[in-house]
């Protein structure tokens, strides 16, 4: 059966095509979805968002991928094996670039080029999910082996549907692109911003304790918040974020739960009111105290340990009543080194640890283990 490609061309979208066959998502990943969409019911635009990380009008998008499938049907019976739906999707695009003369031999995309695509998402310039779980895991096991602080912030746009729906899908990409350029101005050359998919980012910040973590953060969200998104025939249109933080190995000893641990402060954030970051406090609790000699010996009492960056003005004891100092902190199981700083200046162990280890600079930590 000859087939119309200029015809079916005009109502399909070659973007999405591209990022279905060039993107990291799996094969196999992509076909249950898109047999799941059924009916009247079949939402193909968030689909679109879902597998490309693009915002693609319900019809366009509709049509992009049953005419997909009707593809992969065509090629799997003129093959006589079965064909899988990122392979269809190349071999569609191509048939409707050449027939819309939309490339030619000299615009063809090199080796190069398709590794890039492979790793990088294609609205926004960002890397994609592929490449963000590849480093993620690099990253924490570096910081596992030097002792390093990592945190992770994850962000999302508030409303996206409703902004979509309301200013157009075209706005919707504007707006993701216009995101991205503020997340990636905003942090440094060695923290890596990626689109984690939909309207959804995530930043990993190597060597940055939870406090400084935090603080980004918000700069991040108010940057967001101050800065709307310039729309043709529209004018500026102000849009918002939500934020969830967790930090290794303060919230979490492993990529997984520190990935979960963000997420999960994401969703309290979108529950809370939007437009806001939160921070994910692991169950587990410790505790610190300290009774000074003398009751006006100590005017001030922090801890200082690897997990807060061994900075003396983060977590502070609380004088009580009696004249000691204490401090509950939600921290994750594990071990950790810790020492007491007195006054902002003079650094000294825990008196009522027995566990001790060198500190590298002639002197002992005191060691806290949390179950």
């Amino acid at each position: 059966m000859s087939v119309d490609y200029k015809s079916e061309g005009r109502d399909v979208e070659p973007r999405l095509l591209r990022a279905l066959a060039l993107g990291g998502k799996r094969s196999v990943e992509i076909q249950l979805l898109i047999d799941s969409q059924i009916g009247e019911k079949a939402d193909y635009q968030s689909l679109s968002l879902v597998l490309a990380d693009i915002s693609v009008p319900e019809d366009r998008a509709r049509a992009t991928f049953e005419k997909l499938r009707e593809h992969q049907t065509r090629l799997r019976e003129a093959l006589g094996r079965s064909v899988g739906i990122k392979a269809a999707a190349m071999d569609y695009l191509e048939n409707i670039e050449l027939a819309l003369g939309l490339r030619d031999d000299e615009s063809a995309l090199t080796y190069a080029q398709l590794a890039q695509m492979a790793f990088q998402d294609q609205l926004s310039g960002l890397a994609n999910f592929r490449y963000f779980t590849q480093r993620f895991h690099e990253e924490i096991k570096r910081a596992d082996r030097y002792k390093h602080l990592l945190s992770l912030l994850m962000v999302d746009l508030d409303a996206f549907k409703k902004f979509n729906d309301t200013h157009g899908h075209q706005a919707g990409n504007k707006a993701l692109e216009h995101v991205a350029s503020i997340l990636k101005s905003g942090v440094r050359e060695t923290d890596l911003v990626a689109r984690y998919g939909g309207e959804e980012f995530v930043v990993i910040l190597p060597q940055t304790p939870k406090h400084d973590a935090r603080k980004l953060g918000e700069e991040l969200r108010k940057k967001i918040e101050a800065t709307p998104v310039d729309i043709p025939d529209t004018g500026p249109v102000r849009i918002t974020a939500s934020l969830g933080l967790s930090t290794f190995p303060r919230d979490a000893a492993d990529a997984e739960t520190l990935l979960s641990g963000a997420d999960q402060a994401l969703y309290d954030a979108k529950n809370t009111g939007r437009n806001r970051l939160s921070v994910f406090a692991p169950p587990t609790v410790a505790r610190f105290s300290y009774a000074p000699d003398r009751g006006d010996a100590a005017e001030t009492i922090s801890v200082v340990a690897d997990f807060n960056g061994w900075q003396p003005d983060v977590d502070m004891l609380q004088e009580q009543s009696s004249g000691g100092f204490m401090l509950s902190m939600n921290l994750a199981p594990g071990r950790y080194a810790y020492k007491f700083v007195i006054n902002g200046e003079f650094y000294v162990t825990d008196p009522l640890c027995r566990r001790f280890a060198h500190d590298g600079y002639g002197g002992r930590n005191s060691i806290l283990i949390v179950h």
